[in-house]
């Protein structure tokens, strides 16, 4: 790139100036990337030479200060949770890696399985575990802006920090994968530019995911939060389970309504609705504005497909898909028990508590919100053994589906609310891409590959070698046989066939849906008997 070798030039400029002065000394490559970065901010940057930041070695340009009165990140009770776009570039400009749908979409890097919000990070005092060495010093230290020596990053703070490769990339290559990359890498040992963003920060992650979904749970329907005793939450789990014996026909019959009830009595944090369905739509907006950290924070409102339409849209039109595959479903009181059966089929649309659909199984549901779906994309239903004497090896599925698929009912719908403590933990799932290949060949070139299988080797050369072979003509039988072979096998097979009807290859790119820490999810089931 144009910007390397200008800074290769620099660099070499630089050392021969330090030979002529210090030949004895030899120069780290860490002082010499300083130096570059610095020889680079003195053409392009100049304005910010006083923002330079001795610790780290790297300059910072404050975009917004942010909300004034605000809890500054470094000065947060416990061990803060941040949450912060942010947009890596080469210093020639060039996108690397991207949290914004917008600079995706405009990089060609854009998918639809992408979850586009903001990193959500742990920034603790004591040691950077999990962010660019560079951006967890910007939040956690005072910077110096010029005359300003204290500068302290809080809620709405945009930083552009110029970084050296070595709180930086380091020794590694860097690229945005699962859909958050650009149309570049940046190479190792290479300085970059990091735009941040910084929306919020909490410092009980598992306190306020817990919060957020029973805030959900009451916007649709109510929660259900037993007293601390086991008999009492063990009957109202069975009432739901199964129908009244005989020796219950004195009770009150069982009423079924649309709240959220523990799934076990043990669990926390883990809530099944057996009255839900399609026909009531779903609500995700339900955080007060005073914990909203960020735009679309409980409305996913990024990417293009939700820049189309609105949330709710979508929605309706995947509820809408979902009662005319699998109908109404039974009510709870006329379904069996999926304890009843030896295995189930199970078919999910998985959410996050903002409304976006992480994964389905559902060919219809793929086909509203994902842009790389075929139409020929065939529907596979989850096979989920309810009997077995080990569950967890026959099912590989997620802590909250163990515990909560064997409480629900076969051809009823029902949907499952969990902390991150029954998913994917403090660590979450890491979006990634990968790509396959596969090659599908024109009728006309299988054709002549097997012509010239049967004619070329078969009958064509085994008849001019016998003919020409016999009475001494051995010479014109390896010329014959040699002429034909190669007439149909490369003359009429490689050169015709093969240059006039070529392979159609075709390259997949599946993602794999971010999941960040501490992130709770909603899965709406339907539950057939299985095979």
């Amino acid at each position: 790139m144009r910007f390397f070798n200008r800074l290769l030039l620099v660099v070499v400029a630089s050392m021969l100036s330090l030979q002529s002065c210090v030949d004895s000394e030899a120069i780290s490559f860490e002082e010499m990337e300083l130096q570059a970065l610095k020889a680079w901010m003195e053409i392009h940057r100049p304005d910010l030479l006083d923002n330079y930041q001795e610790r780290g070695g790297y300059y910072v340009e404050v975009l917004d200060e942010g909300v004034a009165d605000s809890v500054a990140v470094r000065n947060a009770e416990g061990e803060p949770w941040v949450w912060f776009d942010i947009t890596c570039r080469d210093l020639a400009g060039n996108v690397v890696l991207t949290r914004d749908s917008d600079q995706a979409r405009q990089q060609d890097s854009y998918t639809s399985h992408t979850h586009y919000v903001p990193y959500y990070l742990f920034c603790g005092e004591t040691e950077n575990m999990s962010m660019p060495e560079g951006t967890y010093m910007a939040l956690r230290n005072k910077l110096k802006i010029g005359d300003n020596l204290d500068f302290e990053v809080r809620y709405g703070t945009k930083l552009r920090l110029y970084l050296p490769s070595s709180i930086g990339v380091g020794d590694k290559t860097l690229g945005g994968d699962g859909g958050y990359g650009g149309q570049f890498e940046l190479d190792a040992n290479r300085p970059m530019i990091v735009d941040m963003n910084v929306w919020g920060h909490v410092g009980n992650p598992v306190a306020y995911e817990d919060a957020w979904i029973k805030s959900f749970a009451e916007q649709n329907g109510g929660i259900v939060v037993a007293e601390n005793n086991s008999e009492e939450k063990s009957a109202l789990r069975r009432s739901y389970m199964r129908e009244k014996s005989r020796a219950d026909e004195d009770k009150e019959p069982v009423v079924y309504d649309e709240k959220w009830y523990p799934a076990v009595d043990t669990i926390a944090g883990l809530y099944i609705n057996y009255l839900y369905t399609p026909e009531k739509r779903l609500t995700f907006d339900c955080l007060g504005k005073d914990t909203l950290l960020y735009e679309g924070q409980t409305v996913y409102k990024r990417g293009k497909l939700f820049g189309a339409s609105s949330l709710e849209e979508i929605n309706r039109q995947v509820d809408e898909a979902l009662i005319k595959r699998f109908g109404k479903g039974l009510h709870p009181a006329d379904a069996e028990p999926l304890d009843s059966v030896s295995q189930a089929k199970i078919w999910y649309v998985t959410r996050h508590l903002d409304g976006f659909i992480v994964d389905t199984n559902i060919p219809e549901v793929k086909k509203i919100v994902y842009d790389d779906v075929e139409d020929d994309d065939e529907a596979e239903a989850l096979n989920f053994v309810v009997n077995s004497e080990d569950k967890s090896e026959a099912n590989s599925y997620v802590d909250a589906w163990l515990y909560a698929i064997p409480q629900m009912k076969l051809g009823a719908w029902n949907a499952i609310l969990t902390t991150s403590s029954n998913a994917y933990g403090a660590t979450g799932v890491s979006g990634t891409s990968s790509t396959s290949t596969s090659s599908n060949y024109a009728d006309y070139y299988n054709y002549y590959n097997y012509y010239n299988s049967y004619y070329g080797n078969s009958y064509y050369n085994n008849y001019y070698n016998n003919y020409y072979g016999y009475g001494g003509y051995g010479g014109y039988g390896g010329y014959y046989g040699n002429y034909y072979n190669n007439y149909y096998n490369s003359m009429y097979y490689n050169s015709l066939y093969n240059n006039s009807y070529y392979t159609d290859t075709t390259t997949t790119t599946t993602v794999t849906t971010e999941v960040q820490p501490y992130n709770p999810l909603l899965w709406q089931v339907f539950i057939e008997l299985g095979d």
